[in-house]
């Protein structure tokens, strides 16, 4: 393997193998997402420019993340830590493996030239070109949600990352501001990059889930999985507010039910339906693929989003690539997220009065999808947003290469 003629100009490992990931993927839907929307913005880039990435796993590659990964363009094969490959696209096969046999002198050229390793969570993990990432300070914000233990491991693991390591990536704003409040005077380098969404609406003709999931003509719509934090109960009650004012609603929930850290949240939430009445206007339709949850979106009258904290929220990008209005609770990073689009409506966050209010005021106005013109445009911000956030990706992984200041 000629290193100037094959190499591309970026490579990046991605640490999928614990104990990288023990502690940060544990029914973490949106960290899969993150990843999985870096490997497909990347893949839009053209080929001279496009970095490509090694999965390096300890695990079975038949597994949803990888085999998602492993079908981006940007992606070269799936490895074992110690670069061994476990299964490669084709035309790197005849480079690093050929005759079905490792080539470890090409192998250990490509690992040679990796620009990052990432994600990295764990600080017992740290080659020279880790690219540490923090999605978010919910323990700083929300303490109540964690027990004692992880406190102090996120703690600890923060502190060496933001004072003892080289790179560190963020995922917005909000959270640079607060790295900067708890975290005063970090010496690491520090890069913000939030994720797109990976929704593909154009790829997606209109079918409506309605009949599917006996929902109403009009409906509201929240996905996400049933996290304390994301706060579904202040949903709740502002449905039981507004059913007490003569306001019928029907709210669609879909996501996964299983909280690791308060194992009995989903039943409360359904005890508290089923106490106040309102098991006809609160729907729980499970985990959907993503193509229905599309839909799903897509017919929807509005999408709330009532979450108590976000390091970036899949559920906003996910409905801002649909056009769909929004009903949003009013976290710093959700107005970071909204600032490209108009209408989002903000309530006080834990608030059921507040909900209920921006609910009440907006019903009237709000239609059921699909609305081809608002998707049109907000495919086109989408597709503008996806390049972006490739190019300022590349430029994080030149910024870690030249060993240049982060902005």
């Amino acid at each position: 393997m000629t290193p100037s003629r094959d190499l591309p100009p970026h490579v990046i490992a991605l640490a999928l193998f614990r104990p990288n990931l023990d502690v940060s993927f544990k029914g973490w839907m949106g960290g899969a997402a993150y990843l999985l929307n870096l490997a497909r913005v990347l893949s839009l880039l053209p080929p001279e420019r496009r970095p490509r990435l090694m999965v390096l796993s300890d695990g079975p590659v038949e597994t949803p993340v990888t085999r998602a990964l492993f079908g981006c363009d940007a992606t070269l094969g799936v490895f074992r830590p110690d670069g061994s490959p476990l299964t490669l696209k084709p035309k790197w096969f005849g480079r690093l493996a050929p005759q079905g046999r490792p080539d470890v002198n090409a192998i250990q050229i490509m690992l040679a030239s990796v620009s990052a390793v990432f994600p990295v969570f764990r600080t017992m993990f740290a080659p020279s070109n880790a690219l540490h990432w923090i999605p978010d300070f919910q323990h700083k914000h929300l303490p109540h949600m964690f027990d004692a233990d992880e406190l102090v491991r996120r703690d600890e693991d923060f502190s060496t990352m933001a004072y003892r390591r080289t790179h560190l990536l963020l995922s917005s704003q909000a959270a640079r501001a607060d790295l900067d409040r708890f975290y005063p005077g970090t010496t690491a380098k520090v890069f913000v990059w939030p994720f797109t969404t990976g929704l593909e609406p154009q790829l997606t003709p209109a079918s409506d889930p309605r009949p599917r999931h006996q929902l109403p003509e009009k409906y509201l719509f929240a996905p996400n999985q049933f996290w304390k934090h994301k706060d579904h109960l202040t949903a709740f009650k502002a449905v039981k507010l507004l059913k007490d004012r003569g306001l019928d609603v029907v709210l669609a929930c879909t996501g996964q039910q299983n909280d690791f850290r308060h194992p009995t949240h989903f039943a409360d939430l359904q005890a508290f339906v089923t106490d106040h009445g309102l098991r006809a206007n609160v729907r729980f339709l499970g985990v959907v693929p993503a193509d229905e949850l599309l839909q799903l979106i897509r017919f929807s009258a509005a999408v709330v989003q009532p979450s108590l904290f976000e390091g970036w929220s899949t559920v906003i990008e996910d409905t801002k690539a649909l056009g769909r209005p929004m009903v949003v609770s009013d976290l710093d990073v959700h107005r970071e997220q909204c600032a490209d689009v108009t209408g989002t409506r903000y309530f006080r966050r834990s608030n059921p009065e507040a909900l209920a209010a921006e609910l009440s005021a907006a019903w009237p106005r709000l239609t059921p999808g699909p609305d081809p013109a608002s998707e049109a445009s907000a495919l086109v911000r989408k597709q503008q947003r996806d390049l972006s956030s490739a190019h300022n990706f590349v430029s994080i992984l030149d910024a870690i290469r030249s060993g240049t200041p982060a902005s």
